[in-house]
């Protein structure tokens, strides 16, 4: 038996694409107690998790308040690895490993276009690979995770999902474009999702007025509400962000749009039935790895050029 802890802080998507190696630890360790540290405002996506014991919630606590409650463990994961997670663990007795990043290679990437990544790993497995010793094999094959509970579902409709917004501007596929897929989506109803952002709110807003046949959810549901409306829905349709990985790991069939990151950042889809759109045909992609508020060449061509008539809806 162990006590392992998991810290991962931030953000929606980082943390979905822990999920398996949570099921692969409760796998190699069944009698273990797996709990995991993280913001506050993303409790309730780690509660998500059948496997997950305990959750240590960080907002406004002292370091010293966190750090105390971590020498119990004995072994502590941190996916993060940043300077607040190095702090929680500095001095900590026993076994802490973590993930890598690549960071340097991202870099080099996105200012030089210059691409040292001989194999593209995807994040989830990076996260595996941290505790590659620990589990003692190679079996890293992406696995779903059962997130549904006992519930029935919110929207008793056939209908398909849209999430029309992101955490950043070049990762979001413009508003009329969203407004294009929905004219050519017929015999469903169209549920639009978002949280409490003004961004989202702007978006799903203007889909609602402008388009037929929407149902908009922005700002209306929790991370298990969320959850079920995807499980539940005959297609998901999102940019690159947090709903594209709690999709798949629901085993939904997924169409994303990709902008200014590319797939050697590691965020890329897992499923083969998911369908990714992007505009491969730009020298200026990427112009980051994570995301920004505006197109340095101003023309935003890695989404304005992508073609929304020709996609496909069952």
């Amino acid at each position: 038996m162990y006590k392992i802890l998991i810290i991962r802080l931030s953000s929606f998507g980082d943390i979905v694409l822990t999920y398996p190696l949570i099921n692969e630890l409760n796998k190699a360790f069944p009698e273990s107690q797996i709990d995991f540290l993280t913001k506050s405002q993303y409790k309730e996506l780690v509660r998500l998790h059948p496997h997950v014991n305990n959750i240590i919630s960080f907002n406004n606590e002292s370091l010293s308040e966190i750090r105390s409650n971590l020498n119990e463990y004995d072994i502590i994961i941190d996916l993060h690895k940043n300077i607040r997670s190095y702090l929680f663990t500095l001095f900590i007795s026993n076994l802490v490993v973590r993930y890598k990043k690549q960071t340097f290679k991202k870099l080099l990437l996105v200012v030089s276009k210059i691409n040292l990544f001989k194999e593209v790993i995807p994040v989830y497995k990076k996260y595996l690979l941290s505790i590659h010793k620990l589990l003692n094999y190679d079996n890293y094959e992406y696995s779903n995770t059962n997130l549904i509970k006992k519930s029935q579902r919110i929207i008793t409709e056939n209908y398909v999902v849209i999430s029309p917004s992101s955490k950043h501007f070049t990762k979001t596929l413009p508003e009329e474009k969203f407004a294009e897929i929905i004219e050519n989506i017929h015999n469903k109803k169209i549920v639009i999702v978002g949280d409490n952002s003004k961004t989202d709110k702007d978006i799903c807003e203007y889909l609602s007025a402008n388009c037929d046949n929407v149902i908009n959810y922005c700002g209306k549901t929790d991370f298990e509400k969320l959850t079920n409306i995807l499980y539940y829905s005959d297609l998901v349709i999102c940019n690159d962000s947090g709903v594209l990985h709690l999709a798949e790991s629901l085993g939904k069939k997924v169409i994303v749009f990709f902008g200014s990151t590319v797939k050697e950042f590691g965020f890329f889809p897992q499923l083969e039935s998911t369908k990714v759109v992007e505009n491969i045909n730009l020298n200026c992609r990427p112009c980051t790895h994570i995301g920004k508020s505006y197109c340095p060449k101003k023309h935003f061509k890695c989404m304005r050029d992508l073609q929304t008539e020709n996609i496909f809806i069952e």
